[in-house]
């Protein structure tokens, strides 16, 4: 096999089904050994931000890699946002890009000329403070060792994209006939850190009378939230989330608030700012959801907070709040240990009055006074008429707000990206989804400038015949 042929035949053999891309000299060598592997495809796009958008949705619907492939130079980088949009959702994301062939960089050796040759970017740099892993392979040896670490990197840990580069020579070079991989070691909770963590929750709720949960993104990129929504429906606790995890719960039970912030459900942030103990699964608590001065969030109570990532956790200790490292795909054994929480009787009528008063609810005054349509509505009604299993990708801005105050998800997919947050990231998410699952119902809720922002993708998905339903 050629080094082509060695990259797509690893990608099918991890069960990969599209590749997104947008071809370009540099890539062309990639992009035709996939084209001829009977166990992969492609999907060609007009721009490599919606290409990389596009593999950020393959995670959040399937649980696989996306993968993402462009040419060097202006190809490359036009892929950042849609790494960023990994990096900052924890979405594993595989980037293949071409490079310029090794012998035009030989003959500068030992110079500092900004360029190479045509089209040459340093990407591995640019992307490395967004990146799980980003390099540059230069041997046949290089390219197979990268391909198993940079795609273990991106499933491991705190999830994220990783970037391969590979030069155009070494895409034509002789690799040979065995693809090499090993999956990441399985990882494991002891007995005795499964004890500090159920001490650890135990000790907050022990004396507490006003108990809330705080079901955050990490739980469902974990693969917990089955385990972690049956626990929360058999102890009956308040809970609420932020916009990310409530992608991940199926909101139809009485305990389930709406989602706190900012831009969040009324309710949901008066029963936070009320309780007296606060659990945090798996949500990094960032600006729109605690403010800027972290004394005035939920002032009252005892605060502990699981994550996976240690960094995040480093954050809190001034905040005297407590913590617990752990992979939150252990969460729901965790929580199964946990002695059962009670609440008061006043906390309990409490939590109901606010989820009567303002779940669900359209409490805005705009559409009243101007006789306009209410979009609060329209999110409403479309709630009412999609199917049960649908898959709603959520684009970025006011229609973001209008969405997750009211949409009540049960068994549909929905998401959005939240932390990077492109305007138009729903058009390349959706493109993702339709060309994964034909049979599945999309649909895009967009607001009209991020419609405009990538609006040549309406050419894929006509060309495609995409089943892509668009509310703007």
């Amino acid at each position: 096999m050629k080094g082509a042929e060695y990259i797509a035949e690893f990608l099918a053999q991890r069960k990969t089904e599209k590749v997104f891309l947008l071809n370009g000299g540099a890539a062309s060598f990639m992009v035709d050994a996939i084209a001829r592997n009977p166990n992969i495809d492609y999907c060609s796009v007009q721009h490599e931000q919606v290409a990389a958008m596009a593999g950020d949705a393959i995670w959040r619907i399937s649980g696989n890699v996306g993968v993402v492939m462009a040419t060097s130079g202006p190809g490359a980088t036009n892929l950042v946002t849609g790494i960023c949009c990994n990096w900052f959702d924890s979405i594993p994301c595989l980037y293949i890009t071409g490079q310029v062939n090794l012998k035009h960089s030989e003959v500068f050796e030992g110079t500092r000329v900004r360029q190479f040759g045509f089209q040459e970017t340093d990407i591995v740099n640019l992307v490395g403070s967004v990146t799980k892993y980003a390099r540059q392979v230069t041997t046949a040896e290089e390219l197979q060792e990268a391909l198993i670490e940079g795609y273990n990197a991106a499933i491991t840990g705190r999830m994220g994209p990783s970037l391969i580069d590979v030069p155009m020579d070494l895409q034509q070079m002789d690799i040979g006939d065995r693809v090499f991989y090993h999956p990441p070691a399985t990882t494991s909770i002891s007995a005795t850190d499964l004890e500090v963590h159920v001490n650890a929750i135990n000790k907050l709720f022990e004396n507490a009378l006003r108990p809330v949960v705080l079901f955050g993104a990490g739980v469902g990129l974990a693969g917990a939230e089955a385990e972690v929504e049956a626990w929360l429906r058999d102890q009956g606790v308040p809970v609420v989330a932020s916009w990310s995890g409530s992608c991940y719960l199926q909101q139809d039970f009485p305990g389930y608030v709406g989602c706190i912030g900012v831009y969040g459900n009324r309710g949901a942030n008066y029963v936070l700012q009320n309780c007296d103990a606060l659990l945090v699964i798996g949500s990094r608590l960032d600006t729109r959801q605690r403010p800027g001065n972290p004394n005035d969030f939920a002032p009252e109570a005892k605060v502990h907070v699981i994550d996976v990532d240690e960094e995040e956790l480093k954050k809190y200790i001034k905040d005297e709040y407590g913590v617990s490292a752990m992979d939150l795909q252990f969460a729901g054994k965790v929580l199964d240990r946990v002695a059962p929480v009670s609440m008061s009787k006043e906390w309990s009528d409490y939590v109901v009055g606010m989820k009567e008063k303002f779940y669900g609810r359209d409490i805005s005054s705009f559409s009243k006074k101007t006789g306009s349509i209410s979009p609060y509505a329209v999110i409403k009604k479309l709630n009412e008429m999609i199917d049960e299993d649908a898959t709603v990708t959520v684009d970025v801005g006011a229609i973001t707000c209008w969405f997750f105050q009211m949409f009540e998800r049960r068994r549909h997919t929905v998401f959005s990206n939240g932390g990077f947050a492109p305007i138009s990231y729903a058009i390349g998410a959706s493109i993702g989804v339709a060309a994964t699952d034909s049979a599945r119902q999309v649909i895009m809720v967009i607001g009209d400038g991020g419609l405009q922002n990538n609006i040549q993708e309406l050419q894929t998905i006509a060309e495609n015949e995409f089943n892509i339903q668009i509310i703007v």
